[in-house]
């Protein structure tokens, strides 16, 4: 009797033991985006999936070719397309096997569902970039090397769509080439700050289901949420999904959410592949002297003509 009763006391010691926590992929290295298969889908195609042959295609009249509208007034003074180094020398997504036409996935029809204030709104904004600048606030953030490029969700430009990732348990960071910028999300981490906390690029917490981790993203600073009518109160939600499919496959998608701007919920998702070596610091420095020149030229246009139109009138 005696020896039965160690041995149930043992047995039940050896049962409180801590199990160690589950193991979950690593998403650590350095992985690109990059392809030649943009967020929305090009009127060149009329569905969201199609064959190798017509990816052949495509990929054939499009590799090493700058995307389309890439040459814009500023460029065509300093080489226009060849000034800049476009990564479009790689071929079309495939998610699982599957030669996409677009990121997006949700609506059918591969765009952005924009709201008619939100259009509106981006029309406008092109008008002013088209005329000698007033003001700092009607260039863009990326002139003052102030563009958020770890934020949610990571989006392909055409180039520096090349990102670390560093996991550890309770972390996972996305520092971009892009900006040179770094997110950091909390995994386990289930409360965001107030509401009226804001932070360029969001708040980020990360959970993990199954293979997949995924992060939730809200607490974006106004002008990311871009509400048309200036709402400060307005927030975005973004929902990433990280999956490991193979060494050399993260399966990337994502959601977001932003009644501002968006008239419904829309989804996407790509892939990240191995970065083509290491991933270099991206110098921004156009703010240190083009706002300032910018902003000194459109000075002495004032009165002025421009193609015999009154600069100030324009």
């Amino acid at each position: 009797m005696a020896a039965l009763v160690v041995l149930t006391a043992a047995a039940g010691v050896a049962n409180a033991r801590p199990h160690a926590a589950p193991k979950v992929p690593d998403l650590t290295g350095d992985w690109s985006t990059a392809s030649l298969t943009d967020l929305e889908r090009p009127d060149d195609f009329k569905s969201l999936l199609i064959t190798d042959a017509e990816a052949a295609k495509f990929e054939k009249a499009h590799r090493g070719q700058p995307p389309p509208g890439a040459d814009d007034e500023d460029d065509k003074a300093i080489g226009a397309s060849q000034g800049k180094w476009w990564e479009t020398d790689v071929g079309m997504i495939r998610v699982r096997g599957q030669v996409r036409t677009s990121w997006i996935v949700d609506p059918a029809d591969g765009k952005r569902p924009f709201t008619a204030a939100a259009k509106a709104a981006r029309k406008a904004r092109q008008a002013r970039m088209k005329r000698p600048p007033e003001n700092p606030e009607e260039r863009p953030s990326s002139e003052r090397c102030l563009e958020p490029g770890a934020a949610a969700p990571l989006i392909a430009g055409g180039y520096n769509d090349n990102y670390t990732l560093l996991q550890t348990p309770d972390r996972l960071m996305i520092y971009a080439e892009w900006m040179r910028d770094t997110r950091i999300v909390r995994i386990g981490d289930t409360a965001h700050p107030p509401a009226s906390v804001r932070v360029a690029g969001g708040d980020s917490i990360g959970r993990w289901e199954g293979a997949a981790l995924v992060v939730e993203t809200t607490n974006f600073s106004p002008d990311e949420v871009a509400a048309p009518d200036g709402d400060r109160a307005a927030d975005m939600r973004v929902v990433e999904r990280f999956t490991r499919l193979s060494p050399r496959e993260i399966h990337y998608a994502f959601s977001v959410t932003n009644p501002a701007r968006f008239s419904q919920t829309w989804r996407a998702e790509t892939v990240l592949h191995p970065a083509n070596g290491r991933i270099y610091e991206f110098a921004c420095h156009e703010g240190n002297y083009a706002l300032a020149n910018m902003l000194a030229a459109a000075r002495r246009l004032e009165g002025r003509t421009i193609d015999g139109v009154a600069a100030g009138a324009r």
